[in-house]
């Protein structure tokens, strides 16, 4: 299954693998990218790609709060 923009970076493929750090900096290990938005969900969050190298991509689960409507 491929999903073009499941993450703004290009991580679009669901069985990509991943390095995960979880909302409060403890690594989760490596996963597969739906493994990981499971855990995100799980956390209230959502995966952002913070470091992407030749052999792994890292992301991190982080909480998106949407910005108070004036």
């Amino acid at each position: 299954m491929r999903r073009d923009c499941a993450l703004g970076t290009g991580i679009a493929n669901l069985s990509d693998q991943v390095r995960v750090i979880d909302r409060d900096g403890a690594e989760l290990g490596i996963m597969m990218v739906a493994e990981a938005q499971k855990h995100a969900s799980e956390q209230g969050g959502e995966l952002y790609v913070t470091e992407r190298e030749a052999d792994m991509t890292e992301v991190r689960i982080v909480l998106v709060r949407k910005a108070p409507s004036r």
